[in-house]
């Protein structure tokens, strides 16, 4: 005999699921719509799929360069953040020096404070610089904040290490180096690959920074060039929705293809 409490969960699952993906699937049907079909009523299916709302603004506007842009960004700040950020990791770790708690914590102020306090300062000082619409600029201003986040996160896994695991390898005569790289970083290598996923999901969305300190195609990422939809004449909602889409394809790729690493840092230094 079913029972009503039963029937009663299902349906909310059931519900809150609807409620969750119906902005997604609203998102999708809206990108292949005609500009008519969006404004001229609401419709659950489009009439036709208009594919010419994604090739439009990637090879005849310039958001082309923005999608470059944004990769460029998103994988230079995983270069530029994770070797330092492995190091002084395994440094807050492992050693004990004076004011260490502070100096981590001062770390981790970095990334909570909010960014819209800083921006009339660096703009100014990107402006002094000659930083400013550049995507050198960008990428000090997300190393900022993306660099105390990845300490964080692989001190973490590395507090988890046993340190009779270096000491066996000290005992076998590695050096400190060969020990980083042939026993650390293997053990380390789902909390490195989480570590870079949220490096480069931070830098693929920031939009703040990258619409207001960058302004020509040669600097400005995807998220920034965005809002040049939105005017005080018309929004394209066909094409917001297809580039939306494009914005989003990214990160759930990596999010699937990482979905292995990102279940064994979870689970990383629960049994030793």
């Amino acid at each position: 005999m079913v029972k009503l409490e039963d029937v009663a969960a299902k349906i909310l699952v059931v519900l809150a699921t609807l409620f969750t993906l119906f902005p997604l699937y609203w998102l999708i049907i809206t990108s292949f719509k005609t500009r008519l079909e969006v404004i001229g009523g609401i419709y659950f299916l489009p009439k036709t799929v208009n594919l010419y709302n994604y090739y439009r603004p990637l090879f005849e506007d310039v958001y082309g360069a923005y999608l470059r842009n944004s990769f460029i960004l998103s994988s230079l700040e995983i270069l530029i953040c994770l070797p330092p950020a492995i190091l002084a990791a395994y440094a807050f770790s492992r050693l004990k020096f004076k004011a260490d708690n502070h100096f981590l914590f001062w770390f981790l102020t970095n990334r909570m404070a909010p960014p819209a306090a800083f921006l009339i300062p660096y703009w100014t000082m990107y402006t002094f610089l000659g930083l400013f619409d550049t995507i050198q600029g960008l990428l000090i201003i997300n190393s900022i904040g993306n660099l105390p986040f990845a300490i964080w996160v692989l001190k973490g896994f590395i507090d988890a290490v046993p340190r009779d695991v270096e000491e066996a390898a000290y005992i076998d005569g590695y050096t400190f180096w060969q020990m980083l790289r042939r026993i650390m970083l293997p053990m380390l290598k789902p909390a490195i690959a989480v570590s870079a996923l949220f490096v480069f999901i931070f830098t693929w969305n920031e939009m703040l920074f990258a619409s207001l300190l960058t302004t020509s195609p040669a600097a400005m990422p995807l998220t920034g060039g965005l809002l040049h939809y939105v005017s005080q004449i018309w929004v394209n909602w066909s094409e917001i929705a297809a580039l939306s889409l494009i914005a989003m394809a990214p990160v759930l790729a990596a999010i699937y293809f990482l979905q292995k690493h990102i279940a064994t840092a979870l689970t990383f230094g629960a049994v030793r």
